[in-house]
Formats: structure tokens, C-alpha cells, sequence
């Protein structure tokens, strides 16, 4: 028995699990990933240095963002703006673009730190249960509780119970695996359903080098592409670029995502080293995070044949069961941070003032 389950340990659920801590409120945190952090997830391959990391999922924040500039400076991070001096490229040739307003900014050692962080700073109040799923949950009015069906990593079931529950997970997975009893409002799910999963579609890649010869050619390492199988990239090097790297989205388009692993690494480094010279096309490592293949980020239901809806509908705003189900997650909210990490924070914030008022 807790005070609050929070389901889902990235960046919205433990934002909400700090604050209730704080509060002196006793959570548990279920993640059914065998790691915290969520749509951040941070590379650290060895063979490559103590600097090595790469973000395989999210990685800028926005020098006007409050919310995250605010628990970095509190957990401590460092962070760097991302590189963006000389031109940019294109399939047509390089361009000269302004450097962004406001500007974009990285860690120092990944983003995933932040969720990291905040889980080591959770008291023993504050139990995070790995590698265990979510599968049903229950408005128990008789008790004024909630219970929540999990399944751990053993695949052995259990029944947690708590005053509040607050869902911290992308809406679309959340309807298609979890059980709601009573069942949530047809108009809810409708929301749910319409509210597209952001990095549901992302194969985000990283071609690793001996040096960032891009930026000694006046280069920024900034590429667009129409005809990929990279749409964009961008330099990846670490704050002082002792370790050199560019990363990459692929297309959502079909004829990439469906090549095999080895015809893709041939097209992107191909593509490379048209954008970027020779020395691109023979890079000394390549990592890659297909998204869209990952069960707790893409739920692989086709998009339905209507217009999908813009993140932070207010039906996310509202509790159910008596004021006890609680929503987070960045789509759960509207404004410049939907859709960022910012949102993230601002999601979870607003669930844990719920779950204490």
C-alpha cells in the first residue's frame, strides 16, 4: 500500500514521484522497461572513452524552457549548447542558416541523467519496481482506494493498492493495455485514441568518427534531406569534442524502414558521404534505436482514418474515479513544451499537485 502508484518511471512519472516525496507521500513507480528513463535513453558504448554517451531518444532542451533549465540546475547537470557554427547542408548544397532563437541546449553526459537522478533521489518512500507491467486498474470506491494488476519480471501477478494512481505512459498504449474498471468514458477514449505518441516513429541513428572533420570544413554538421534515407542530422559530438559523431532520423517512409539492418547502414552511409564528403561514409561506429519497434513506445495500431489531435486536450487535465486517476506523459499537455521534455515535467507536476490536493 502506497500513497500514490505512479506507472511509468521517464521523465513525467518521476517527476510526480519527486514531488510527492517531498510532500512526505509514499509512492511506488512501475516501469515495465528494465531501466528509468523512459523516451530518454542515454548510449554509453565502451571502447570509445570516458566521454563516450550518446541520446538515443531525446536529446535538446530550449534555453526558454523553465520547467527543465530548473530541475537540471537542481540535479546538478551541466548543460552545452548544441553545435550549430558554419553552414548547413542539403541535397542541393550547403546553405547559410541563423543560428537558432532561442537556442538549443544538450546535457552534459545524456539526457537521460535527469531521470536518473531523480530516481536516486527518491527516499525509501519512493520504491521503483522495474521490468514489471502495468495490466489492470481498479477504482475500489468501497475502500477509497485503487488497485493496479501488475506483472513482474518473473511473470508472477500482484495487486498493488494506493489512495491515487497517476498514468504516466503515452494515452494509445495505455487503452490498448490496461484494463479500467469501470471502464473509462467512450469520449476519453476517443481522445486517447486520436492523440498520436511522440518518437512513435523514430529510428534515430549514430555514425561515430575519429574527428569532427565536418567542422573543420566550415560545416556545421546540420543536414536536410528529401530523399534519405536521413531527413535530417546533426552533430553529435560531445562537449569538447574529444568524441567526434553525427546522428540521424530515418524517414518514416516505408521503403527505408523496411530494408534490412545491413541495406539500411549501406544507404545512410552512402547518404553521408554525399552530404558530407568521403570520410563520412566510412565511419568507425554505428549505433542505432529503432523506436517504432519498441512495444512500450509504439503500439503499432494503424492511424485511424481521422485527424489526429494536437497534444494537451483537457480531457487529460480532468481526474476519474473520484478524483483518484490522475494522467501524465508530454502529450497530456498543450503549449511550446507538448511534445519536449518540458512537458514531460509539466505533466508530471500537474498530476502530483492533483494527487495532494
Amino acid at each position: 500500500m502506497a500513497d500514490t502508484i505512479i506507472v511509468g518511471a521517464g521523465l513525467a512519472g518521476l517527476t510526480a514521484a519527486g514531488m510527492l516525496c517531498r510532500a512526505g507521500q509514499s509512492v511506488t513507480v512501475v516501469e515495465a522497461r528494465p531501466f528509468v528513463g523512459g523516451r530518454t535513453m542515454t548510449m554509453t558504448p565502451g571502447g570509445l572513452g570516458e566521454g563516450a554517451w550518446f541520446d538515443m531518444g531525446a536529446t535538446w532542451h530550449w534555453e526558454d524552457q523553465p520547467r527543465v533549465r530548473a530541475l537540471a540546475a537542481n540535479l546538478g547537470l551541466d548543460v552545452f549548447p548544441q553545435y550549430r557554427d558554419g553552414r548547413a547542408l542539403t541535397d542541393e548544397g550547403p546553405v547559410d542558416l541563423p543560428p537558432p532563437s532561442p537556442a538549443e541546449l544538450r546535457f552534459h553526459g545524456g539526457a537521460q541523467s535527469l531521470c536518473e537522478r531523480l530516481a536516486q533521489r527518491l527516499p525509501p518512500a519512493g520504491e521503483v519496481l522495474l521490468g514489471t507491467t502495468v495490466v489492470a486498474i481498479e477504482h475500489v470506491e468501497a475502500a477509497a482506494e485503487v488497485a493496479v494488476s501488475v506483472v513482474g519480471p518473473d511473470d508472477g501477478g500482484a495487486d498493488l493498492r494506493a489512495a491515487h494512481v497517476i498514468v504516466a505512459v503515452p494515452p494509445r498504449l495505455v487503452l490498448d493495455n490496461i484494463l479500467f474498471t469501470p471502464d473509462l468514458p467512450h469520449e476519453l477514449e476517443d481522445v486517447m485514441r486520436l492523440t498520436p505518441t511522440w518518437m512513435a516513429t523514430a529510428l534515430k541513428c549514430v555514425a561515430v568518427y575519429d574527428s569532427p572533420f565536418w567542422r573543420d570544413a566550415g560545416l556545421s554538421g546540420l543536414a536536410f534531406s528529401e530523399t534519405g534515407p536521413l531527413r535530417e542530422v546533426h552533430d553529435a559530438c560531445n562537449e569538447d569534442a574529444s568524441v567526434a559523431a553525427l546522428w540521424g532520423f530515418v524517414s518514416p517512409r516505408h521503403e527505408f524502414r523496411d530494408l534490412s539492418f545491413d541495406d539500411r547502414i549501406e544507404a545512410v552511409f552512402a547518404q553521408l558521404g554525399r552530404l558530407f564528403g568521403p570520410a563520412a561514409a566510412d565511419p568507425l561506429r554505428y549505433f542505432e534505436r529503432d523506436w517504432s519497434g519498441d512495444p512500450f513506445t509504439n503500439d503499432e495500431v494503424p492511424w485511424p482514418g481521422r485527424a489526429l489531435l494536437e497534444y494537451g486536450h483537457p480531457a487529460f487535465a480532468e481526474p476519474l474515479f473520484g478524483g483518484r486517476l490522475h494522467w501524465a506523459g508530454t502529450e497530456t499537455v498543450g503549449g511550446d513544451g507538448s511534445g519536449h521534455m518540458e512537458g514531460a515535467i509539466a505533466s508530471g507536476q500537474r498530476a502530483a499537485q492533483q494527487a495532494l490536493a
